[in-house]
């Protein structure tokens, strides 16, 4: 009898060590009494790709139970989820992989496997055809060659049959080049452009920053129906600095070789040239272009281009926090031309802009002589076009020609002409200029003389 009351008393002791907690899954080793999980994640996440969440024990406070010794279990509302097994948390925390295999809304609930009543939960939206670079190991460090995790992650949108490839805020560091084909799009999480005023995009990221360093051929080729760059900024980080006297030579940032295309809210700060349209029905909008050379050249394009809200600047300047002009501005007025039109047939401008280049806009033959037609036609309205040596050049045109509203435009103080007709073109250069002004002093005067194909009416003094 003695004997079955010790065993009674021995057990009855270890179920109070229970109940103080000796094993419970709320917490262990004395400390603070778990009642609930944190769980954080991103907001939003491509169906189909891995992204991180983080689960943490804490008490009633939200302090962090670090003596939790339970283990955890994970739900989703999604149920083509790929989740954790369950695992236990080390000190109180543990960040897990999850992937959602569903588009929309979605739940991910962590609860203790001993007790329901500790449990956290957290919601995301899963993007369907949303491939981001990070999935495909790009990190975004600055210093880590990106070109291949980016085109990886092109190239699996691709095959999916299109989608967004998305770059978050930082700074991907580039040797080579990427191809984009039909029905995807290059992008950032949210519209550009930006502001970089005082910041060293080599060295700080407030957008989605390509550093670039190839010299062997465009940066990013757009060669399929569809595709797009949209929301990144550009920079060359061996780039020579404004007190340099000529600009690195690198080729162009953006070149378009197929129709349905869009290049949209997206940034150069120090390009060379930054944007060449080889195709029709292509559109270039929202765009802020620092290019020492050229800002966008459109050749080969039969069917209309349309160019909108764009603003050409000189960027390195404002990056580098200079006075204007630098010294690399001097190579700019010289050599710089922020629009080049070759064969274009129906070009739409409207709302284009800028701030120190040679000539604003020149209207010539295309080099390539196999074309049927080698000058293009077009209209245009919202042009202003400051500090330039030449406001806009014509030598040739297709038979509509060019007509432009609202020009204003302002020389250099050495200013040559605020317009210029030039002879020699494929077929004679038909211009229309209605409503508008200029100011400054133009060396060969402002305007050509009145002609039948060369017509500038309504300008203010």
């Amino acid at each position: 009898m003695a004997k079955r009351l010790q065993t009674l008393l021995l057990a009855f002791s270890l179920s109070l060590m229970v109940g103080c907690g000796g094993s419970g899954s709320g917490s262990g080793g004395g400390g603070a009494q778990a009642s609930h999980f944190g769980v954080r994640g991103p907001s939003s996440s491509a169906a189909g790709f891995s992204f991180s969440i983080t689960v943490t024990a804490q008490d009633k406070s939200n302090a962090v139970a670090t003596s939790y010794s339970g283990r955890v279990h994970f739900t989703s509302s999604d149920p083509g989820a790929v989740l954790p097994s369950d695992s236990q948390l080390a000190n109180g925390t543990a960040t897990f992989s999850v992937t959602l295999g569903n588009s929309g809304l979605q739940t991910i609930t962590a609860t203790d496997t001993m007790s329901s009543t500790i449990h956290g939960s957290f919601s995301l939206t899963a993007i369907e055809n949303e491939f981001p670079v990070a999935a495909f190991g790009a990190k975004g460090d600055g210093r880590t060659d990106d070109t291949a995790a980016i085109q990886g992650a092109i190239n699996a949108a691709s095959a999916a049959g299109g989608g967004s490839v998305v770059l978050s805020v930082a700074r991907y560091f580039t040797t080579g080049t990427l191809v984009v084909p039909a029905d995807v799009v290059l992008c950032g999480p949210f519209q550009g452009p930006f502001d970089v005023t005082g910041l060293n995009p080599a060295t700080g990221a407030i957008a989605p920053t390509l550093l670039i360093t190839n010299t062997s051929g465009p940066f990013i080729t757009l060669n399929g129906a569809g595709s797009g760059v949209a929301d990144l900024l550009f920079h060359y980080p061996n780039q020579v600095h404004t007190n340099a006297a000529a600009p690195t030579v690198y080729p162009y940032t953006i070149l378009v070789t197929a129709p349905g295309t869009k290049v949209v809210r997206s940034m150069a700060t120090n390009a060379y040239d930054f944007l060449d349209i080889e195709s029709g029905r292509v559109l270039a909008r929202d765009l802020y272009i620092g290019a020492f050379h050229i800002g966008i050249h459109i050749d080969h394009a039969k069917g209309r281009v349309t160019v909108r809200n764009v603003f050409n600047q000189v960027f390195w300047d404002v990056s580098e926090n200079v006075p204007v002009p630098s010294p690399i501005d001097t190579w700019v007025l010289n050599n710089a031309i922020a629009l080049e039109v070759n064969r274009v047939d129906g070009l739409e401008l409207h709302d284009f802009a800028l701030f120190i280049r040679g000539t604003g806009i020149l209207l010539t033959d295309s080099p390539d002589k196999t074309q049927d037609f080698l000058a293009g036609y077009g209209v245009a309205s919202g042009i202003d076009l400051d500090t330039v040596k030449y406001g806009i050049v014509i030598s040739s045109s297709n038979s509509a020609g060019y007509k432009f509203a609202s020009v204003d435009i302002g020389s250099t103080g050495d200013g040559q002409a605020a317009v210029q007709v030039k002879s020699g073109g494929s077929s004679p250069p038909k211009i229309l200029i209605n409503g508008g002004s200029q100011r400054g002093v133009w060396a060969l005067g402002a305007y050509p003389a009145p002609a039948p194909d060369a017509v500038v009416v309504n300008i203010l003094p």
